[in-house]
């Protein structure tokens, strides 16, 4: 690291490696810091005495300084807010702005029926805590109404269970909102000499917005307690990302209108040259929120910060880039072993040529293995495989996506070191162990855009599976990667005016989205996927090269 601590030792350890988290590539002998509090909101250390000899008098586990970061950001974060931040008996909206309207296709079903899920107990004493919360509150009632949807929970990542009303049936003869959700080549206009950012997260999301009175029934779902339907929004329902969308334009459209706020569902951005303009429209903005009875989930919250995260990009007063963080797979790819995994390689490189300087020039030693020649990986080779690596991360330009141009999403889900499964487990375990590192399971996507009759890339994603989602089949695992990858690219792929092409290995995976018996994980991910507009397309695992490589 180069640092300006003269000829002082600095070293990190454990505990602090663990708070920041970087991305370290131990092959090129680089640290990528990503999002961390101390980069956004520096602040100066107090003074030492100069005559300090902290290297001769220093006992193990000494403390030269300590300052209170934590204490200093929470100070930051409740300022001008602090009655805005969420209670347990917040109030509900007030019906000030449009309501949700469930409106069905024409001859649309006049019921719906479904079935009761069995629960465990601790799954029966989160529905009672559900329905009595709700109930208290207002944001359900109970119903007497022709349709229902079906209510589980599901395990989330911490262990609590989650709440789920499937949808899927309501959602097929709704009559689809095609808002369209801002994109960030909106925002980057936008944030042109900007010096200063708030970033405000609203509490509860869609449980803001009402539903129509009339259009409340439609949305009742059953449980082993009754039927009852919300007066508000929920998860799950179709067109919640649409309408959320309009209400929060609707409620700061001036705002908005004077270029210094923009809103991505949830999510406030406040940007200004100035900390004296910047503290007046924060101002402006949490009066707004206090007048519609908006509540903001602290944690989540930023203010008057120089640097931050948004919307997948890092935004600074000199630049809008892409976060490191989602960029840092294309480093990590491993040297190629065998023929086919270079021309895997070439495969995905060669996808992208247009966007890498000098690239014949740069792979002419690796397309001489391709052809019918001995295997020979030399240091040429090695030389011009670093380099496109690095070019790779470096030379490839992401597009910022427009408003019109189609979305492909491109996913695979790999299962790892040793691609020989008809080989015994004993040569497997030999195998691993000659190549001295088991390679994660990881799922890689790549997400581009048509312009121009081109298809660009957008962004790049490498994930490792935790230890059960590897236990997972093989079709959940691919399952999963959408899954993902739509999470990582919703304020891309939300609300978009044509379908989002989504194009996986394996065929039956068109075949999710029909009524079938779907185990609860399956069925939460099929809920989820109701917020997009989208189509499955199959791509044999042979063609797929580029996502492949990225979960290799």
């Amino acid at each position: 690291m180069v640092t300006d601590l003269g000829s002082k030792d600095l070293y990190l350890g454990h505990d602090w490696l663990k708070r920041h988290n970087p991305v370290i590539n131990w092959e090129t002998g680089t640290i990528i810091f990503g999002r961390c509090q101390c980069v956004k909101n520096p602040f100066l250390l107090p003074n030492a005495d100069p005559d300090d000899r902290w290297d001769e008098e220093l006992e193990d586990r000494d403390t030269i300084l300590a300052v209170n970061m934590e204490e200093e950001l929470v100070i930051r974060a409740i300022h001008h807010a602090n009655d805005l931040a969420a209670t347990a008996n917040a109030e509900k909206p007030k019906k000030t702005f449009e309501e949700m309207v469930l409106e069905l296709v024409p001859n649309a079903k006049s019921t719906l029926d479904c079935k009761v899920y069995p629960l465990n107990r601790d799954e029966q004493e989160q529905l009672d805590k559900f329905l009595d919360e709700n109930l208290e509150s207002g944001c359900i009632t109970e119903s007497k109404s022709p349709f229902a949807s079906p209510f589980f929970f599901v395990k989330k990542k911490d262990g609590s269970l989650r709440p789920i009303q499937d949808y899927r049936k309501l959602n097929e003869m709704t009559i689809k909102n095609r808002y369209l959700l801002p994109l960030i080549s909106e925002l980057i206009d936008k944030l042109q000499g900007a010096k200063y950012f708030t970033k405000l997260h609203i509490h509860w999301g869609y449980n803001n917005v009402q539903i129509k009175e009339e259009d409340e029934h439609k949305a009742a779902f059953r449980t082993n307690r009754g039927l009852f339907e919300p007066t508000v929004m929920f998860f799950g329902l179709t067109n919640s990302p649409a309408t959320f969308q309009w209400m929060m334009n609707d409620i700061f459209k001036d705002l908005i209108s004077e270029g210094k706020v923009t809103i991505y569902l949830d999510d406030i951005l406040i940007f200004t040259k100035t900390l004296d303009e910047h503290r007046s429209i924060v101002r402006r903005v949490l009066q707004r929120l206090r007048e519609n009875k908006l509540f903001l989930k602290a944690e989540k919250c930023e203010f008057e910060v120089l640097e931050t995260e948004y919307l997948g990009v890092i935004i600074s007063e000199e630049q809008v880039c892409m976060d490191p963080v989602k960029l840092a797979g294309i480093a990590e790819w491993l040297t190629p072993t065998k023929k086919k995994e270079l021309q895997s390689f070439l495969g995905f490189t060669n996808f992208y040529r247009k966007f890498i300087k000098n690239y014949l020039k740069v792979v002419r030693a690796l397309t001489q293995l391709t052809g019918n020649t001995e295997w020979t990986w030399g240091a040429a080779q090695n030389q011009a495989f670093q380099q496109l690596k690095k070019q790779m991360a470096e030379d490839v330009i992401l597009t910022i996506p427009n408003k019109t141009g189609r979305f492909r999403v491109e996913a695979d889900a790999s299962n790892g070191a040793v691609d020989e499964p008809r080989l015994p487990w004993q040569r497997q375990h030999q195998l691993r162990n000659e190549i001295g590192a088991w390679r994660l399971i990881t799922i890689g996507a790549i997400l581009s855009q048509e312009q121009g009759g081109v298809w660009r890339p957008v962004a790049f994603m490498s994930k490792a599976l935790t230890a059960t989602e590897r236990n997972y089949e093989i079709y959940d695992k691919e399952l999963l990667a959408i899954m993902l990858a739509l999470s990582d690219w919703r304020h891309y792929l939300m609300g978009t005016l044509e379908d989002v092409e989504i194009w996986m290995d394996h065929q039956n995976l068109q075949y999710f989205r029909k009524p079938q018996k779907l185990n609860r994980r399956q069925a939460q991910w099929v809920t989820e996927l109701v917020e997009y507009h989208f189509v499955l397309k199959h791509k044999p695992g042979a063609t797929n090269v580029k996502a492949d490589l990225l979960s290799r």
